[in-house]
């Protein structure tokens, strides 16, 4: 019931010199380890999230709120909202790659949480948390992009045209329809495929290409969160967050990573 694409003549990818060291986590996985950006309170809220978009110099959208898009923003002004926010000690093993996490493969893809989860605990990891993931996009930074300030849709996988009118297609999901409208809709990339989507903590591809499963730290609400956007024309950023998806979601345009405890 889960998809993942293939290539019959797969195209070689750039050369794979900056494969950071895991650092005590598994084969595949990074380890990111820092102080994480959350409220002056010590509060992990959108908060955040609304002092980055005030250093916001270049609004692509008529809403400047979380699910605003911002092309640009001021390093300068971003390094003094940021310090006056509070810090939180976060160490934690991120695959590399979004799942299979292996590096050429396409992201799997039309799978529950849930299921995402299973996947996770068979290779004896977790889905990671909403804070882990931001952490491992933006680094101790705080960059809105995990390749920097200016929105670059050279740099990951987004801004593609794909159609909207194939929902109905995954609900079963094991159909000639559901092939079918994978083929007509899917434009994600394998994994490593853009070398400049690469987070200041290692990590590859976390914005763009497909959104990935996270589960929330929040009180209330669905405990599965997406983050880091897809193929489309959505935020693609480190901080924003979909919540709006119940347990039985699937997509397209929807895969995941998973997350570890470090030793």
């Amino acid at each position: 019931m889960n998809w993942q694409a293939f290539d019959e003549a797969p195209r070689p990818l750039p050369v794979d010199d900056a494969a950071p060291s895991p650092r005590g986590c598994p084969d595949g996985m990074v380890r990111v380890e820092g102080q994480y950006l959350v409220a002056a309170s010590g509060a992990d809220d959108d908060s955040v999230l609304a002092s980055q978009n005030s250093c916001c110099t270049e609004w692509r959208s008529a809403s400047r709120g979380a699910d605003g898009l911002c092309a640009t923003f001021d390093a300068g002004r971003w390094a003094i909202e940021r310090a006056r926010l509070g810090r939180r000690p976060m160490s934690v093993c991120v695959d590399r790659f979004e799942f299979p996490n292996r590096r050429g493969e396409y992201p799997v893809v039309v799978s529950t949480y849930a299921e995402s989860a299973a996947y996770c605990a068979r290779d004896g990891k977790r889905l990671c948390t909403e804070s882990e993931w931001t952490f491992a996009c933006e680094g101790e930074e705080g960059l809105p992009y995990p390749y920097g300030y200016a929105r670059d849709p050279g740099a990951c996988n987004f801004e593609r045209k794909v159609p909207l009118d194939i929902a109905g297609d995954f609900a079963p999901r094991m159909l000639p329809s559901t092939a079918a409208a994978l083929d007509r809709a899917f434009e994600g990339l394998p994994s490593g495929e853009r070398p400049r989507c690469v987070s200041p903590t290692g990590v590859a591809d976390l914005t763009g290409n497909v959104d990935e499963w996270t589960t929330s730290t929040r009180r209330g609400g669905y405990r599965m969160i997406l983050k880091g956007g897809h193929s489309g024309f959505v935020r693609s950023r480190c901080r924003p967050a979909t919540r709006g998806h119940g347990p039985l979601y699937v997509n397209h345009s929807q895969g995941f990573r998973c997350c570890a405890d470090p030793p």
